[in-house]
Formats: structure tokens, C-alpha cells, sequence
């Protein structure tokens, strides 16, 4: 799993009694990411405080189905074994945008 990469996760519902496979952006760097959860943040449709959108112009490898935005608003780690990956990525300028936008959050 590397830095920009999208991939999937269940993101469990406010009750946590369920949850629903959703997209998510790996944040970590890739030599975190070897010694340690990863950290994402996810993927909505619909626009969030602090977020980036992203199109398919964003995406090196593979489609988006609809324009989605990075949300910062719930940055989150999450163990290796449940992630799925998509084979998909965003672009190295789309990679940048969102890490920048990132850093102002804090």
C-alpha cells in the first residue's frame, strides 16, 4: 500500500452495530505504512468541510464512478488486514493538492 493509493475499508455506521464498504486515500508515506496502521482519510460524494475534490483527471490508475472529495474531517487508522486495495490512485499533483490542504488543518 503506498501514499495516494485508493482503496476500500467497511467504515461502520454511527452505531457501530454495521457497516458499509467505502473508498478511502491512504495519507501515511509509504515507510510508515511498513511499520504501522495506515492512516486515510475518506472518500464522499457529496462536499465536506475540509476537503479536496477529485475527478477522474485526479486518478492515475483506474475511474472514479462520480467526482468524490477527500474529507480531513475524519482522519483515521486502520489495520492492513481489513483494507481492500483498488488498484487505483491519484495523481501525483492531486497527491500534493491533498497534503497540502492537509496541512493546514493543523
Amino acid at each position: 500500500m503506498k501514499q495516494g493509493d485508493l482503496v476500500f475499508l467497511a467504515f461502520p455506521y454511527a452505531n457501530m452495530a454495521q457497516s458499509k464498504w467505502r473508498p478511502a486515500v491512504v495519507l501515511s508515506n509509504d515507510h510508515y505504512n511498513k511499520h504501522a496502521n495506515i492512516l486515510l482519510a475518506g472518500l464522499y460524494g457529496k462536499k465536506q468541510p475540509f476537503s479536496v475534490r477529485v475527478d477522474n483527471g485526479g486518478v492515475q490508475r483506474g475511474k472514479l464512478r462520480k467526482q468524490s472529495f477527500i474529507s480531513f474531517q475524519n482522519i483515521f487508522s486502520a489495520d492492513k488486514a481489513v483494507i481492500k486495495t483498488s488498484g487505483e490512485a491519484l495523481t501525483a499533483t492531486k497527491l500534493k493538492e491533498a497534503l497540502s490542504a492537509l496541512k493546514k488543518c493543523f
